[in-house]
């Protein structure tokens, strides 16, 4: 994995922005059925995702686009999981995070620090205002989560996202910038 200015550290983890060289890496862990669980995730091919990739951003930076990590700890440089960030061209004062961990290194604590490293992130590079993030109703440990890190409840969007291909509600959070 890269190791360069372009990274997120934290105590316990390596923040390694997604590229072409790296996607692959995403694209399978994204293939775990259990991350599948509060999530649809994209089911394309290999090639094609890492086409898609290419056209990400690597450096955080003030602009609308997409940016994702792989989450590796840095005791073994495993890679545990991923973060994103999406700023869009309509509002480029705002992100939305989304993060997933694989089952057996949840309850670590390793999610709230690679996400607080994001949100952190956001606010110093992106120059983002308002971080928001949405996750279904019952995922009461990633509604925690974002308690946790001081984000507040928006409410309910009614089918607000598409799981499994059917339409879902989701809980808005937000947190602005300090």
């Amino acid at each position: 994995m890269t190791r360069d200015d372009k990274a997120i550290r934290t105590e316990r983890l390596h923040l390694d922005p997604v590229d072409t060289a790296n996607a692959e890496t995403l694209w399978k862990l994204m293939q775990t059925p259990e991350l599948r669980t509060y999530q649809d995730l994209p089911t394309m091919e290999r090639a094609q995702f890492v086409g898609l990739i290419s056209v990400h951003h690597r450096r955080l930076r003030p602009q609308a686009g997409r940016y994702e990590w792989l989450i590796e700890r840095n005791d073994d440089g495993r890679v545990i999981g991923w973060v994103s960030l999406r700023i869009g061209e309509q509002t480029p004062e705002s992100g939305e995070i989304g993060y997933s961990l694989l089952q057996e290194h949840r309850g670590n604590g390793y999610a709230t620090e690679a996400v607080r490293a994001l949100v952190d992130a956001a606010f110093a590079q992106a120059k983002l205002q308002r971080v928001r993030a949405f996750c279904l109703p019952e995922n009461e440990r990633s509604r925690a989560l974002l308690r946790r890190l001081g984000f507040r409840e928006d409410g309910v969007l009614k089918h607000g996202a598409s799981l499994r291909g059917r339409a879902v509600d989701v809980v808005g959070y937000s947190i602005l910038a300090p």
